[in-house]
């Protein structure tokens, strides 16, 4: 349809005087001269000096690669126009400058030119896009985009999960809605390391889901992770809730979350204190009779309480 467009329009246009040039004079002559003698390279620079840049990439054809490839660069120099560079960055395969030079009023085009002739070095390319869109215009939703084309995972997830609050009025629906992205996004990408920030968001909402019953759902999330201390205790607990269903899931029970620790305590008797020596009474001592030597209680004597004195005996 485009080259039908075009045919048109060029037979409507009237038909053009032809020019003639005179090859024997001025730039014309010394042109003419270096092609009579083989110098393409003198003549393709004449040609650049005299504003002749169709005869210049006519000629450059014609004298190898190197030739073709200064004159070309030269041509696109020389005309200063912005689509032209792009032409130019696309047929010298300098998509880094294209990138960092491109107008990012108009990042879909870069986005889609790396997207069509830059093969492997597509998801590096994304991601310095969606940098400078980050950084140089602020614009947020434009980044994320060229951060999924790169498959950027972590980067992607960072920036759904610092805006889902605000655009969300409800916080569970808000981390249903990131959950379910992240899900999808991680499936497209076959994103399979470790992510703190997927792992904590999604170890949250299986949560939400077990304490509400949905036992079945929230260890159908949490497959999605690789096992890690964070969901240790919820798979767990899921898992003996109902063993027999949860099998289905991985196949086999989740290692134990906690340490073992053997707490039992062997008894071991205090040590007998050993036995210490009565010491012995002195000779003597508590063998006096009650009574004798002014003790009382021995009859006879007097000053016996209760006991009067014996009568004497006539001398």
């Amino acid at each position: 349809a485009a080259v039908a467009l075009a045919a048109e329009t060029a037979s409507q246009q009237p038909p053009t005087e032809e020019k003639t040039t005179e090859w024997s004079a001025g730039p014309e002559l010394l042109i003419k001269q270096s092609l009579l003698v083989g110098n393409l390279t003198a003549a393709v620079e004449c040609c650049f000096k005299s504003g002749r840049m169709a005869e210049a990439l006519l000629l450059a054809s014609g004298g190898g690669t190197e030739l073709w490839t200064r004159a070309r660069d030269e041509y696109l120099r020389l005309q200063g126009d912005a689509f032209l560079s792009t032409v130019g960055n696309i047929m010298t395969n300098d998509f880094d400058k294209l990138v960092s030079t491109s107008k990012l009023d108009s990042w879909m085009e870069t986005l889609a030119i790396i997207a069509t002739y830059a093969g492997d070095h597509y998801p590096r390319l994304c991601e310095q896009l969606a940098e400078r869109l980050e950084k140089e215009k602020f614009d947020i939703r434009s980044a994320v985009i060229c951060y999924i084309c790169a498959k950027n995972f972590p980067k992607t997830v960072t920036i759904w999960s610092n805006t889902h609050v605000a655009s969300m009025g409800s916080k569970k629906l808000a981390l249903q809605d990131l959950v379910e992205k992240m899900a999808v996004l991680q499936e497209a990408t076959k994103f399979n390391q470790a992510d703190a920030l997927f792992n904590a968001k999604l170890t949250q909402y299986a949560e939400i889901l077990a304490n509400s019953g949905r036992l079945t759902a929230a260890m159908r999330y949490l497959c999605l992770l690789r096992e890690d201390a964070s969901s240790a205790i919820l798979r767990d607990r899921i898992y003996h809730s109902a063993p027999m269903q949860m099998g289905q899931f991985g196949g086999r029970q989740p290692q134990f979350p906690f340490e073992h620790t053997d707490i039992r305590i062997l008894y071991q008797a205090p040590p007998q204190p050993a036995a210490q020596p009565q010491p012995q009474p002195a000779y003597g001592q508590g063998m006096g009779m009650p009574g004798m030597g002014g003790q009382p209680g021995m009859p006879g004597q007097p000053g016996m309480p209760g006991q009067p004195g014996m009568p004497q005996q006539p001398r």
